[in-house]
Formats: structure tokens, C-alpha cells, sequence
């Protein structure tokens, strides 16, 4: 299947519905772009999840956070 885009005076293009489509594109996804001679690929970046932040790992450990422990690791 080929499709055709125009180029904007900015340098920009569409992705036309069908490319969208059939790579699971959506708004904020990144792609990038590979050139090999006089041709482009276009790839979906994947993103991964972003890591929890340090305030809900500190909450999952708070039964290391006793007297038990306080003195244990006091004179290290």
C-alpha cells in the first residue's frame, strides 16, 4: 500500500489515518525516522510506564521503619 502526504513549508507532513492505524499511533506516541539511501522508515517508539516516584516506595516499606530496625542500622 502506498500512501501520499504533502509537505508543509515548515517541514511538517500528516501520517495519514491508515499508517496510524495499523502502527497503534496515538497522540504524544514518538516515532523515529531511519534513512537508507533514498528512502525513510517510520517506527513507533515504545515508551515505557514512568517509574513510581520514591514517596510510593517509601509507603510500601514502612514495616522496615521500627525500633527493631532504628537500632540496628543506628552505627552504620
Amino acid at each position: 500500500m502506498r500512501l501520499i502526504s504533502r509537505i508543509t513549508s515548515k517541514g511538517q507532513i500528516t501520517i495519514p489515518k491508515a499508517v496510524r492505524v495499523a502502527l497503534g499511533l496515538q497522540d504524544g506516541d514518538l516515532v523515529s525516522f531511519a534513512i537508507d539511501h533514498d528512502q525513510a522508515m517510520l517506527r513507533k517508539i515504545a515508551q515505557h510506564a514512568e517509574p513510581a516516584p520514591a514517596s510510593a516506595v517509601t509507603t510500601d516499606l514502612s514495616e522496615w521503619g521500627g525500633a527493631a530496625d532504628r537500632n540496628a542500622y543506628r552505627d552504620l
